[in-house]
């Protein structure tokens, strides 16, 4: 992606940086309005529409009977793919999953699976044959930065409301009833939190013009009890050990904010 930024905005950002403001009049450690619609497609068996400002999300799970891996012949298989839409942004093109459209998905999936957000093992129906696949897609829909932590929250939300077909096995075969729906398995609820480094300054949740201005990102995972499940560092310039860990107990801090909203869907 190319992004273009002139040097009178880019010079009217750092000067309210130094001035201990935002272009948006946040504070640093703030995040934008966030919105949250869930069972938003009806054909799914879970979803969600999230929205941190202007960056809006939709993520869709559907559920799939399949063959588990040979490695885990007793687990359930999440699938997690993300989609930038060409009418999200000027800088978006059609076409296959760029690499920042697979570095979304690797680092969502993460904070799905290591927190572990599924049981995987209850998804199994029978070891070795059969066991249910869930396909989390992540469609952004309108860019403005901060999509890691939307889209994050959006595949949480529509985990957490996803319910699939009962199936049971019958003489060795799969019975699958489409009337009888039951809620995953969930084990733990995990989000990401986003701190970038701009200016020599930290803040959360950038905004599209913040973001093309950042030194470098780093996008933490936190399970609710408040451990890290995941860590992601982005941007080309580095971090010191004080900035990071700064940067760990702002993100830990607007987390709880974060599962509080959840608690609300």
């Amino acid at each position: 992606m190319v992004n273009v930024i002139s040097e009178v905005s880019k010079e009217k950002v750092f000067d309210l940086l130094n001035q201990g403001k935002r272009i948006d009049d946040r504070k640093f450690s703030e995040y934008r309005n966030i919105s949250i619609k869930t069972d938003y497609i009806g054909k799914a068996d879970g979803s969600a529409m999230v929205s941190i400002g202007c960056t809006t999300v939709i993520v869709g799970v559907k559920a799939q009977m399949t063959t588990p891996f040979n490695n885990a012949p007793n687990s359930g298989i999440i699938i997690t793919n993300t989609e930038l839409l060409a009418i999200a942004s000027r800088n978006f093109e059609y076409g296959p999953p760029n690499k920042f459209a697979v570095e979304i998905s690797r680092v969502v999936d993460r904070a799905i699976r290591e927190s572990p957000v599924v049981d995987l093992d209850k998804l199994c129906v029978i070891e070795g044959s059969k066991s249910w696949k869930l396909h989390i897609d992540m469609y952004i829909v309108d860019f403005d930065g901060n999509i890691m932590d939307a889209a994050c929250l959006g595949a949480i939300c529509a985990l957490l409301t996803t319910k699939i077909p009962t199936a049971t096995s019958v003489n060795g075969e799969i019975v699958i009833d489409e009337e009888n729906l039951t809620p995953l398995p969930i084990k733990n609820r995990s989000i990401l939190c986003t701190v970038v480094k701009i200016n020599n300054q930290l803040i959360v949740d950038p905004s599209k013009i913040e973001e093309i201005l950042m030194d470098s990102s780093v996008s933490f995972g936190f399970r609710e009890d408040g451990s890290l499940c995941a860590l992601q560092k982005c941007g080309l310039n580095t971090l010191t050990h004080k900035e990071v860990t700064k940067a760990m107990k702002i993100a830990s801090i607007r987390a709880k904010e974060l599962f509080s909203i959840i608690d609300t869907i």
